[in-house]
């Protein structure tokens, strides 16, 4: 084949005045923007536009998850190639950590795409589904199209020069909270840090475990919203707010966490304040009961087993917790 041939394409990203408007099927801002220049310092999780994004490969250009990309007609296998794209939603999410971002010895920042998921999806990854690609992003900055809401997207991350910010045409978002700030953080460190679990653990457990709690967390979201009362295992899990687990041969152990306020809102707490630890433990065992049909029922003869503890962490021993990890795959 020879040496192989560099292309490059650099798009030009199209506006109503020359004469074709580009898509924007994904936010709109909702609330005041503020130009970088105003955000004093820019912090990790701040959603900024005005920015493009560079993707790189060789040979085949087939990468139907980025709709609207130019990417390059029939290259031959040994062609080496870079397309410049705006993600569709026009805005990107700063995932360098904020010493990086004032420091003059780093020239760049690292940032991600915002993309829309149903809004199905968008609950789940909110109240504590595992993702290592997606993280549910606050919609309460944006406008979207109905049953659509923002994740950020890891799968194209891209680095930009950090003097890029500077622009006029950048402008900034900032929508976490301190909580949320920190927990995007964590997810962060995590995507790369995470306990690779074996494969015959998550295809006989923990693909079962994802599954039956996705199916909660869509019922405890959808009666949220119609303002009815879910059952009491799909409100324990909706009141989790991550989960972790840890391996024992054939076992696994998997932890919940739970918070005081979660609880309340999940409807496990009186109007006097008080726990009802008897309808907390049902839905415990009910969901854990579930989740065992679910093994059984899939897996057999694989021997495998989930016991399952929904717990406040401020109740467990920190040597017992530092034996579990996080779940993110």
């Amino acid at each position: 084949m020879g040496s192989p041939r560099w292309c490059c394409i650099v798009t030009h990203n199209m506006s109503e005045a020359d004469g074709e408007a580009r898509p924007r099927r994904l936010v709109s801002v909702a609330a005041a923007q503020l130009s970088m220049a105003a955000i004093s310092p820019p912090q990790q999780g701040d959603a900024v536009s005005g920015l493009t994004q560079a993707i790189a490969g060789v040979g085949s250009a087939v990468a139907p998850e980025l709709p609207g990309a130019p990417w390059p007609e029939e290259p031959r296998p040994d062609d080496a190639w870079a397309v410049a794209v705006d993600a569709e939603s026009g805005w990107y999410v700063l995932l360098s950590q904020d010493c990086d971002i004032v420091d003059d010895d780093e020239p760049t920042v690292q940032i991600a795409p915002l993309v829309m998921l149903s809004d199905d999806r968008w609950q789940i990854l909110h109240k504590g589904g595992y993702s290592s690609r997606y993280f549910a992003y606050p919609d309460d900055k944006f406008v979207s199209s109905e049953g659509l809401r923002p994740a950020v997207d890891l799968a194209w991350v891209t680095t930009v020069l950090k003097g890029s910010l500077g622009a006029d045409a950048v402008r900034c978002v900032r929508p976490f909270t301190g909580p949320n700030r920190a927990r995007f953080s964590e997810w962060l460190a995590a995507r790369l840090g995470r306990v690779p679990f074996p494969d015959e653990i998550v295809e006989n457990v923990l693909a079962h475990f994802d599954y039956v709690r996705n199916d909660r967390i869509s019922k405890f979201s959808k009666a949220q919203k119609g303002g009815g009362t879910a059952s009491i295992e799909a409100r324990v899990v909706g009141a989790a707010q991550r989960w972790y687990a840890r391996v024992d041969g054939r076992r696994v152990h998997i932890l919940g966490e739970l918070t005081g306020p979660s609880l309340a809102a999940a409807g496990f707490v009186n109007d006097e304040g008080q726990l009802d630890v008897e309808e907390l433990t049902r839905a415990q065992n009910r969901f854990a009961a579930s989740v065992t049909k679910r093994i059984n029922a899939k897996a057999p003869d694989s021997g495998y087993e989930a016991r399952i503890t929904l717990v406040d962490l401020a109740k467990i021993p920190a040597s017992q917790f530092r034996e579990f990890a996080l779940l993110i795959r």
